[in-house]
This record gives structure tokens, C-alpha cells and sequence, in this order.
């Protein structure tokens, strides 16, 4: 039933003729007066409305051409009242006739943007398949059918107060900085006027890892790694010589090994986690390592190490269980480069660059400051530690 409307007698009386005119069976089409139309189907009445494109425009992501009549179904009859349908067909008249958009853009909620940005994200980020945890399995269960426009730092506290519940601190950290990337792209975007993670609570009790390994530690983990496979002594070998990072080492491809022509050898690593391309000179030992994975090349594979990223972990975890060493992570490779091309002499600056950082504060937080060198004659330095490290010198 029309819901009542106040007004003067038969002020609406040609809608209610449109009304009394209608059959009793279902019709084809709607029946209009001044714009407002009436369709009688087997479930009821529903209003309708119809209004002219001077400048044409888009309905439901489809294009109306100039000048064309556009019909918008309403819904049941008995939810509005007239003086409402002549309300609404003014507004989208003078919408049309302005050529502004006929509905507004619907709410973007952050799972269709988090998927959206994570597509995106899959080839400029060697994470990507970390991140892709984050946001499928920590960050979407929660704020997934959230408007990004709503979601606050309120939200968030309660999201990493929930999370600290569950994982350690490290951990929300990066899920937070995941967090933060979504919803900064958002702002960029123009779907946000802040980004709200930037006002959430700091997470505390992040203490930075030190773990490096010892002479003898290394000594094991390499006899483990050997016994597990060839190739993983290797990859082993080349991390703590070159100090790449391990998604670095893994895309490593035989096309950014460049032979100086001087009996030296350089990798370039064109895309790191900076963004910033970098040369490292080769040790003897990558160079020799070099030699050994050209008989381990794979037809169609241009890597110098191919193996998958769950070969690598499995193989790695089977290795130093067998050496005894369960608390070393791949990336306790790399601190171990620096940590002993620091005791070693290298620049501190040469190393930030050999190791890829775009400032000195990450060394200096974590290594002794140390004079110069060239970035030749740190190859040498970081080569010979290694060498002594693993009884692989002369000495």
C-alpha cells in the first residue's frame, strides 16, 4: 500500500488515476506520468522513474548516450510516497541536466582494496608471498568488510592489542607496516583524507635480532648442508660471502654476473628491497661457487641457485637441525657477513653499499664503526675472514 502523503486534496490525484488505470494483470512495462512510473507485476506495484540525458552519463557502470531517456526501477510502490518520488525524480533530473554522476560511488571496502593493491604489489615486492599472509589471513579477516573511509586508529590498537595476544611483537610489526603500505596507497588514491595506522599505538618490546654465526658454527652448518645437499652448502657459502639478502640470492640470474675483464668478477643486483640496483664485487670463493653451479644449471631456468623457495626452507631447516643450530635463520647469514667484514676492517660505508642500504643508520645500530676501503679490496677482506672462517684459506 502507497505509504500517505500530506498535502492539498487531489494534489496527487493523476497519480492516483495512474494508478486506478492500471489492469489487474501483470503489464510489459511501466505506465509514467510527469516522469514517475508504475509497474504492476505478479508481486505488487513498484515506482519507477524516467528522466532525460542532455549530456548522456553512466547508470550501473553502463554508458547512456546524449540525449537519451534513462528508466530507474525503485522498488516496491508501497515504500514511497509520492511527494518522495517527485523528490527524487528532481534530483536526478538536475543531476542529468548538470551532467553530474546520477548515484554515488559506492563505498570501497578494505578487503577489495587490499586485493586490489596486493595484485599490484606481486612482482615489485620480493616478499610478496609474506605480505600475501598478512593481508589474507591477519589483516582481511578483520577489517575486510570495513569502508577504508572507517576504519580508524581505534580499530587498529584493538586489531595489534588482539594480535600481541597471539604472536610476538615482531611480528604485528610487520603486519602493521603491510597494514600501513594498504591503506597509505588508499590515501594516495584519493579514498582516504589519512592514513589512520600512522596515529595507531607504537608496538613495544621489539627487541633488533643479533644472531650471527661463530667460525665454528659456520664450519658445522656447512658440513650439515653438504650432507643434505651440494647445492645448499653453496647457497650457504655465496650469502655469507656476498651478504645478499635470500630472495636476492634466489632471483640471482647468470645475466647479472659481469666479468670485469681483470680476472674479477661483479654481480649486479638490479631490484632489492630498496629499490636501489648495487654492485658487489665477487670473492674468490663466489667465483669459484660461480664454477660449480654452471654444472647445476636447469634448462629454462636463467637462476644461478634454481631451487623454489620451499625446497630452500625445507632443505635449510633439515641442515641445521642436523648442525645443531635451530635458532639460525637464512637472513643470520647476512648479519654474519657484516658482522665479521666489520671485525675484518671493511668501510662502513662500502658495506652499506655491498649489503644494500640506503643509509649508515641500520650498521650503525648494529656494528662497530671501522675505516676505509675500496669496494675491490672489501671483496678481498670479506673473502679472506670467510676463507680462515671455513679452513678454505692457504693459512
Amino acid at each position: 500500500m502507497l505509504k500517505k502523503t500530506r498535502g492539498r486534496p487531489r494534489r496527487f490525484a493523476e497519480y492516483e488515476d495512474l494508478i486506478s488505470g492500471l489492469p489487474e494483470s501483470a503489464m510489459k512495462r511501466p505506465r509514467y506520468v510527469n516522469g514517475i512510473g508504475v509497474f504492476r507485476g505478479s508481486r505488487g506495484d513498484t515506482a519507477w522513474l524516467k528522466f532525460r540525458l542532455p549530456k548522456g552519463g553512466i547508470y550501473k557502470g553502463k554508458h547512456q548516450p546524449p540525449g537519451t531517456a534513462l528508466e530507474i526501477k525503485l522498488g516496491s510502490l508501497a515504500s514511497w510516497s509520492w511527494e518522495e518520488l517527485e523528490a527524487k525524480h528532481r534530483e536526478l533530473q538536475r543531476k542529468a541536466d548538470h551532467g553530474e554522476p546520477l548515484e554515488e560511488a559506492p563505498a570501497v571496502l578494505f578487503s577489495d582494496w587490499a586485493r586490489s593493491w596486493l595484485d599490484n604489489a606481486r612482482t615489485r615486492l620480493r616478499s610478496y608471498p609474506i605480505v600475501k599472509v598478512h593481508v589474507e589471513r591477519h589483516l582481511v579477516p578483520w577489517f575486510g568488510a570495513m569502508p577504508l573511509g572507517s576504519i580508524t586508529a581505534q580499530d587498529i590498537n584493538r586489531w595489534s592489542g588482539e594480535r600481541l595476544g597471539r604472536v610476538k611483537p615482531a611480528t604485528v610489526k610487520r603486519e602493521l607496516a603491510t597494514l600501513g603500505s594498504i591503506l597509505g596507497e588508499a590515501l594516495r588514491a584519493g579514498h582516504l583524507t589519512g592514513n589512520p595506522s600512522a596515529d595507531a599505538s607504537p608496538i613495544r618490546g621489539v627487541v633488533g635480532r643479533q644472531r650471527f654465526l661463530d667460525g665454528d658454527e659456520l664450519v658445522r652448518l656447512l658440513a650439515a648442508a653438504g650432507d643434505v645437499e651440494d647445492w645448499l652448502a653453496e647457497f650457504i657459502l655465496w650469502s655469507v660471502h656476498s651478504g645478499m639478502r635470500k630472495s636476492e640470492v634466489r632471483s640471482l640470474a647468470w645475466s647479472d654476473v659481469r666479468d670485469l675483464g681483470n680476472g674479477e668478477h661483479v654481480v649486479m643486483v638490479e631490484r632489492s628491497k630498496t629499490d636501489r640496483a648495487r654492485t658487489i664485487h665477487c670473492t674468490r670463493t663466489m667465483m669459484e661457487i660461480l664454477e660449480r653451479q654452471k654444472e647445476r644449471r636447469i634448462e629454462g631456468d636463467a637462476r644461478v641457485f634454481p631451487v623454489s623457495a620451499m625446497t630452500l626452507r625445507r632443505r635449510w631447516e633439515k641442515a641445521r637441525r642436523q648442525a645443531g643450530l635451530e635458532d639460525v635463520t637464512v637472513h643470520d647469514l647476512r648479519r654474519t657477513h657484516s658482522t665479521h667484514a666489520a671485525v675484518a676492517g671493511v668501510d662502513l660505508r662500502t658495506l652499506a653499499g655491498r649489503l644494500g642500504h640506503t643509509d649508515l643508520e641500520m650498521l650503525q645500530r648494529h656494528y662497530a664503526a671501522f675505516v676505509g676501503s675500496a669496494a675491490s679490496e672489501a671483496a678481498t677482506k670479506i673473502g679472506d675472514t670467510f676463507e680462515r672462517m671455513t679452513g678454505r684459506g692457504d693459512d
